[in-house]
């Protein structure tokens, strides 16, 4: 592998999951597991002063509940120390609200989860998560909501961004990919209905925005050939995760291994994996995706593509162009 200076990464988003240890059980988890793996405190330091170096804009520390790695509170000390301009952001269920505001202090940015009082995926109080969020924003720390949207809430998109709004606190959503559970996947209608709702809510200023592949399709992002990746999904082109166990992923719902940090360095599997190389040549993805206008726009999402055809290069059955 040539050495690489920091230009030429092209990582924009590296995601740590430090733990599988959480006091929830959300049927809609990514990260569901019996096993209680911790990743050690050293080598989250490791990752995070790569990023550092390599100058990565964003370093998310999530989990499993990532307060309940049992060295957390050395993290947070160390972060508190450091002067790291890439931004450092927290993923929590809401058990950040319970620690010292100082140790919420060391991220720059906190991504609480966000879930109606009556879901049936998992226990949850809007009152107390409102209470967290206007604490935070209190002390100066950047904080937002995040929702997942799923069969069981998306009656509730509204709700959800009346409530935040309503409460000053920023909220975004994503839709749900729990690809293990197909009753927790939207319909087809359901789908393009979400996705239109949430990028003109976007539009109109009252969500962060909404990054999903097929709102290219919205933009009317399309080109008469292919000019490269322009964006879309991200998995394995500009983001990666890494798992408790040292695994290396495209993404949090795409959980195939491109290597192990433990078997390799980071910069090694971002530039060599088989994985990854497959999912930056876009053009060799099945049809209609291979052939599609918005390719260089969208890509589909590769972790829907992989559950449904198990081929990397896979088309996305569920894209809004021909799914409804």
């Amino acid at each position: 592998m040539p050495k690489t200076d920091v230009a030429t990464w092209g990582l924009h988003l590296l995601e740590v999951e430090i733990t599988t240890r959480c006091n929830l059980n959300c049927a809609h988890c990514y990260n569901r597991t019996q096993k209680t793996l911790d990743l050690p405190l050293a080598e989250t330091i490791k990752l995070i002063e790569l990023a550092r170096e390599k100058k990565v804009q964003r370093f998310v520390v999530s989990g499993g509940e990532a307060v309940l790695h049992p060295e957390f509170k050395s993290l947070a000390e160390y972060l508190k120390t450091k002067k790291i301009e890439t931004e450092i952001g927290l993923q929590s269920n809401g058990m950040i609200g319970q620690q010292d505001l100082e140790l919420a202090k060391a991220f720059d940015l906190i991504h609480l989860s966000f879930e109606p009082d009556d879901s049936g995926v998992r226990k949850s109080s809007t009152f107390e998560m409102i209470k967290i969020a206007q604490r935070f924003m209190k002390a100066g720390i950047r904080v937002y909501f995040f929702a997942t949207v799923y069969p069981g809430n998306i009656h509730k998109i509204d709700w959800m961004v009346n409530l935040a709004n309503s409460a000053g606190v920023d909220i975004g959503f994503n839709l749900c990919i729990a690809v293990r559970h197909e009753e927790l996947q939207l319909s087809a209608r359901q789908r393009l209905m979400a996705i239109k709702k949430l990028h003109q809510l976007h539009l109109d200023g009252r969500i962060l925005r909404f990054t999903s592949p097929f709102t290219a399709i919205l933009k009317g992002q399309k080109t008469d050939h292919y000019v490269g990746i322009r964006g879309g999904c991200t998995a394995g082109v500009a983001a990666c995760v890494i798992l408790p166990n040292g695994d290396v992923a495209p993404c949090p719902f795409f959980r195939i291994k491109a290597g192990n940090i433990f078997e390799s360095n980071l910069e090694q599997i971002w530039f060599d994996s088989a994985v990854f190389a497959v999912l930056r040549k876009r053009t060799l993805f099945d049809n209609p995706c291979g052939s599609c206008q918005y390719l260089s726009y969208c890509g589909g999402c590769r972790a829907r593509a992989y559950d449904r055809t198990n081929k990397l290069n896979g088309h996305d059955p569920d894209c809004i162009l021909w799914s409804y």
